[in-house]
């Protein structure tokens, strides 16, 4: 799928966060070319939100001429020959896969999630794993695959309008996090762990920060988070990915666009953004991976996130590791070894305390 027509530049990536709200000559400019603003609004706005929704749920799936079920283990085996994990053997045993448990929970509003789960027989440590948009709970195995080879047990769930869970519409993670909360309960209320410790990327980097934000930082079950390329505002990162999509500056092709989701989904855009609560992470440990030529959800994201978070913490406890020359969601596989490096020395650092 073809997210952008057209890269932007470095300089807008690491540091274009600005660029993307509104100051008085966007305002002027709107209201001057507002008939211009509505009929282009009118347009891309509606196939706008068609994008964001139109993925693959179910079905046959075909990566490099195999052909294979979607929600199944096999999306998982072809997905890490096609990231190039392979040669850091990222292959679960025989034995680990037949000990792989699957199971279909209810969320509060009694809409089915459906969990995948790993356990060792001596371990009551767990991570779980927060897929990206498009994704399924099996494609979530890769960010929780070096955990279990750690001890860990691990789980991973479709989120809201992915995979086998409910859902009509993505929320872009907002949604899931009441999920996240919902799996989180059940977890506890089952299997008793001593700790937990959640994992996402992209679209779940985002929706895990926001549960940490709504309600995470307060289970003193939940240690530390791993986000890689979370978004920190999707307003602006919707304004961002229209300009780069369509070629046309943000501010003449999205009025109207907050008020489309609201309709559609039942949420407002403006209440998913992670810069407004994040003094409430101030004793939370997070470690955040971000490319620095990430084009889809642009290291400034991090970067905003990141600045926020440590005017209120002691220094050392959250750390922002950017990957120099990879992409969107590339820091596990060309910036392996740093990102296994910086993940073991950030456990090392829990376990410490």
């Amino acid at each position: 799928m073809k997210v952008i027509e057209k890269t932007p530049h470095k300089k807008t990536l690491n540091d274009g966060y600005h660029k993307f709200c509104f100051n008085w000559w966007r305002l002027l400019g709107m209201i001057v070319l507002f008939p211009l603003v509505y009929f282009w609004s009118k347009k891309y706005v509606k196939d706008f939100f068609t994008f964001t929704q139109t993925y693959q749920r179910s079905g046959l799936m075909t990566i490099d001429a195999t052909t294979f079920d979607f929600n199944s283990f096999a999306v998982y085996q072809q997905d890490v020959i096609a990231k190039k994990l392979d040669q850091f053997n990222f292959s679960f045993s025989t034995e680990e896969i037949a000990a792989m448990k699957t199971a279909t929970i209810l969320n509060q509003h009694q809409d089915p999630i459906s969990i995948l789960y790993l356990q060792h027989s001596n371990s009551n440590k767990w991570v779980i794993g927060l897929h990206g948009w498009t994704e399924n709970k099996y494609l979530g195995l890769r960010q929780v695959f070096y955990f279990y080879q750690q001890g860990y047990n691990v789980l991973t769930f479709d989120s809201v309008a992915h995979g086998l869970s409910g859902g009509n519409y993505t929320g872009i993670g907002y949604l899931n996090a009441q999920n996240l909360s919902d799996v989180i309960q059940w977890l506890q209320a089952n299997y008793h762990p001593q700790e937990i410790g959640l994992i996402g990327n992209s679209m779940g980097a985002a929706c895990l920060t926001k549960y940490l934000i709504d309600e995470g930082y307060q289970n003193p079950l939940v240690h530390w988070a791993v986000s890689d390329c979370g978004f920190s505002n999707l307003l602006v990162q919707f304004r961002y990915v229209m300009q780069y999509r369509y070629q046309h500056p943000w501010w003449l092709i999205s009025f109207g666009l907050t008020k489309k989701f609201k309709n559609e989904i039942g949420f407002k855009l403006r209440k998913y953004n992670l810069l407004k609560q994040a003094k409430r992470l101030k004793d939370f440990p997070m470690l955040i991976f971000h490319g620095d030529h990430d084009d889809f959800v642009p290291y400034f994201m991090s970067k905003e996130f990141f600045t926020r978070k440590v005017k209120y913490e002691r220094p050392g406890q959250s750390q922002l590791l950017s990957l120099l020359n990879v992409n969107h969601v590339e820091a596990i596989s060309k910036g392996h070894q740093v990102y296994i490096a910086a993940i073991k020395a950030f456990l090392i650092q829990q376990e410490r305390k």
